[in-house]
């Protein structure tokens, strides 16, 4: 359990560093001072990236297990529903953003070939069971 919270929480650091990372680097490289379709773009890349590192780190931490990796790539995702509510930005970005950050975890799931079923449980042999 503290594994997975700590996966989690380290991934999603990392994940948010890597997308502004991304979102920064394509503001500076476009010279943007307000909100454009170029921008709009970077805003998008940085959170496709910043949700494959948040879903791969957490599931190198945490064991492979799916659902950890659903869940790094979910915060990026809020955190990208944080920033079109703070910033007045298209609203083609409120769809991109879910397909992004989808993609991103999504890919880092298959690469990995993390399974939904948790690492460290164990079948246990109940009453019916022979």
């Amino acid at each position: 359990m503290l594994r997975s919270l700590a996966a989690i929480i380290i991934a999603v650091i990392a994940g948010l560093a890597a997308a502004k990372s991304v979102e920064g680097g394509g503001a500076a490289l476009a010279g943007v001072e307000a909100p454009s379709a170029l921008y709009g773009v970077f805003l998008l890349a940085g959170w496709l990236v910043g949700a494959f590192v948040a879903a791969m780190l957490a599931l190198m931490i945490g064991g492979r297990w799916a659902p950890l990796g659903a869940l790094g790539a979910a915060s990026i995702c809020f955190a990208a529903f944080m920033t079109l509510i703070s910033n007045p930005l298209s609203w083609m970005l409120w769809p991109g953003a879910i397909i992004a950050a989808g993609l991103g975890g999504f890919a880092a799931v298959r690469i990995t070939g993390a399974k939904m079923q948790h690492p460290g449980l164990t079948r246990k042999h109940g009453l019916f069971d022979e």
